[in-house]
């Protein structure tokens, strides 16, 4: 659980850096959106790994928060591809609410994991 709750920590922690330098009018750099994008992506694959079996063979109670959490987050990540999409083609504004709906999604996500943890 820790490895997964370090990676979802960092990812949320970067995104909430990128988004202030968002508010700051900063323009983000490329590495700092690979590195969230890493991190999202793979602590999701960590929180799906969890609900599925660890390598001892032993599954966490997928309860309706781990299965919830893992959706939203998926959702999340989907958001975040899309924002990028948005961004370059549309105005900002729009670029704007697809990356706060991103964030939203993002943070319940990490709420509702650690909900999740914190039930097992």
């Amino acid at each position: 659980m820790i490895p997964v709750i370090f990676l979802l920590s960092a990812s949320v922690a970067l995104g909430l850096w990128m988004g202030w330098q968002f508010l700051r009018r900063r323009h983000s750099n490329p590495i700092h959106i690979g590195f969230h994008l890493i991190l999202g992506v793979a602590g999701l694959e960590a929180v799906v790994m969890l609900m599925r079996g660890a390598l001892t063979g032993t599954a966490a109670a997928a309860s309706p928060f781990g299965k919830t959490a893992a959706l939203v987050l998926a959702l999340a990540v989907i958001s975040g591809f899309a924002t990028s999409v948005v961004a370059r083609r549309w105005s900002r504004t729009t670029g704007g609410i697809t990356l706060a709906t991103h964030a939203v999604l993002g943070t319940v996500g990490f709420v509702m994991f650690l909900a999740w943890v914190l039930n097992l």
